[in-house]
């Protein structure tokens, strides 16, 4: 949190200690620095001691910053900027300007401009902008010479990134210019129609509809029905491997050996990246992924062939009665904070008459800690994505005595055994364990 105690001075030693740190641990173990060039480390180590200081040294980074610019300027330059950040980054994104610039070596903007079709004249006004963001480079300043930095090149060596980006660039930022709007329309409202993306993208969004069901029936030329659901499954994917949302946590979060011989229904389960995770590491658990059935083409080609036998898709949606009976875990994994309390509820008690006594309900999920108390990072990621249910989804991520509101309203036989944030997720795994009846 922001502190009227903060200082430069003090500042600048925090991010002096912090980054000693980081840099003696790499080179102790005889690990490449992070640096801007293409063949720079993808993120630091996971070792505790790196990541504690990593999170310090972007709290403090990002302070020291704020003073730099200073109060009048930020206020200022964050309503002049932000906009334009997002906008660049979606153009290149659209015109696939990633895979026009070669991983080794350089190209010219009308080289890439004869690949992407956009236009040169606006194609060097969009990647100068880029490049104060540390998106793309000159060889040399005023070279013409483009090449990759670390952070262009991972749209391009890493596909599902696209995904990523298109969704949340070419959907959810066209909803947040309308969000004031939507918070006046639709004040206190908990139906999943009337938010603020539905409002920008209108395109056959009717209030009655969910994001998944309109996205579900989109269509676009060379793309075939459903191509929305597709890309956020991909989205869903790219988040998944990504620091404070890498897949990885979730062996953290909860004793998954203790089961012993189980079948885990993953509900709402995209193309079945956790249950894979999972696959690979708890030989003795089976999988039932279920979602849309758009989604099986994607997971058959994701799983591998060495977990197949144990992982299996069932098109289902969670607003019907749970059709898998006697599993010991049911499993939701960024599932329940797509969704008000109202739509919550729903997909809860869905899976009550599938419950054996002492089957397990383990949700993966955003868990807000109080303010200030979380790592200045970790809070703006989990209050961004607060933001973002409520403006697709009219939905929103829970304290921790939401949750357990949530499951006791349910119905009071869910009992919250506990709730385990693991070090640098932004995901905490909630255990709910269902009583037998009294």
């Amino acid at each position: 949190m922001f502190s009227p105690n903060d200082n430069l001075a003090d500042l600048a030693a925090e991010i002096s200690s912090n980054t000693a740190i980081i840099t003696s641990y790499l080179e102790k173990n005889k690990l490449p620095q992070p640096t801007f060039a293409v063949n720079s480390p993808r993120s630091l180590p996971e070792a505790p001691e790196v990541q504690a200081a990593r999170m310090a040294l972007i709290e403090a980074a990002t302070k020291i910053h704020h003073l730099a610019v200073g109060a009048d300027e930020y206020i200022w330059s964050q309503a002049l900027t932000l906009k334009h950040d997002q906008s660049v980054i979606d153009t290149l994104n659209q015109y696939n300007v990633w895979d026009a610039v070669p991983l080794e070596g350089t190209t010219t903007y009308a080289a890439i401009s004869a690949k992407t079709g956009l236009a040169e004249h606006a194609l060097i006004r969009i990647m100068r902008h880029a490049m104060t963001t540390g998106i793309f480079t000159e060889a040399a300043p005023g070279s013409g010479q483009i090449m990759h930095t670390a952070a262009s090149s991972m749209p391009a060596r890493f596909a599902i990134q696209k995904a990523w980006i298109g969704h949340n660039l070419e959907e959810v930022a066209a909803g947040a210019i309308y969000q004031s709007k939507a918070l006046r329309m639709y004040a206190n409202s908990q139906e999943p129609g009337e938010v603020a993306m539905a409002l920008a993208l209108k395109d056959g969004w009717a209030a009655d509809k969910t994001f998944f069901e309109w996205a579900g029936e989109s269509e676009r030329e060379g793309e075939a029905k459903g191509w929305r659901v597709r890309r956020f499954g991909q989205a869903m994917e790219s988040a998944a491997n990504l620091g404070a949302t890498k897949i990885e946590h979730i062996h953290a979060g909860f004793n998954w050996d203790s089961l012993g011989e189980a079948t885990v229904v993953d509900i709402g389960g995209s193309v079945g990246h956790a249950s894979i995770e999972l696959a690979k590491k708890h030989p003795h658990l089976r999988f039932i992924v279920q979602d849309f059935a758009e989604l099986e083409p994607q997971h058959n080609a994701l799983v591998p062939s060495t977990v197949r036998s144990r992982i299996s898709f069932q098109p289902h949606s969670f607003f019907t009665p749970q059709p898998v009976a006697n599993a010991d875990v049911y499993f939701l994994k960024h599932i329940l904070h797509d969704w008000s309390d109202k739509y919550a509820l729903k997909i809860l008690r869905n899976i009550i008459p599938a419950l054996k006594p002492g089957a397990r309900v383990i949700v993966m999920d955003g868990v807000l800690p109080p303010p200030g108390t979380a790592p200045l990072n970790v809070e703006r990621l989990l209050t961004s994505v607060d933001l973002q249910m409520m403006l697709g989804f009219n939905s929103k991520e829970r304290m921790a005595g939401d949750w357990i509101k949530l499951f006791k309203e349910a119905d009071p036989r869910f009992e919250v055994k506990g709730i385990v944030q693991p070090p640098g997720s932004a995901a905490a795994l909630i255990e709910v364990v269902w009583k037998r009846d009294t």
